[in-house]
């Protein structure tokens, strides 16, 4: 008879056990990261439309129109002027300027961003 002192190699329960364990630790930390990711990534989107729209709006006051809402990326913002850019008018002397000190308040939620400029209009010839 020939005896067989040869172990038989392989997993054990537990040690199957804890590679799931350490697996699942790792894809749940993973999974973690990609979800600060995507909601960072929303923010930085949705703070740059603010300013896009803030940006846009100071750019039609100088046009002499009035802006209410901008469109970015299917986020409708809401935007308040503290003044109304039609009554920025040029002046008839050609080396005089109305200025008016413009204010607008970008917002999206509970996000906002205000921008202040000068906006002015000039005498011309």
């Amino acid at each position: 008879m020939l005896k067989n002192n040869k172990k038989l190699k392989g997993f054990t329960l537990i040690e199957a056990l804890i590679a799931i364990l350490l697996v699942s630790i790792v894809i749940v930390s993973i999974s973690s990261l990609i979800t600060e990711s995507v909601f960072s990534t929303r923010k930085r989107i949705i703070y740059e439309c603010l300013v896009n729209a803030a940006n846009s709006a100071i750019e039609a006051c100088r046009g002499g129109k009035n802006t209410s809402s901008f469109n970015c990326g299917g986020l409708n913002i809401s935007i308040n002027i503290n003044t109304d850019c039609s009554s920025i008018t040029i002046p008839s002397n050609t080396w005089d300027a109305n200025c008016e000190d413009v204010t607008v308040t970008a917002r999206y939620g509970n996000t906002t961003h205000t921008l202040r400029d000068m906006v002015c209009k000039f005498g011309g010839a």
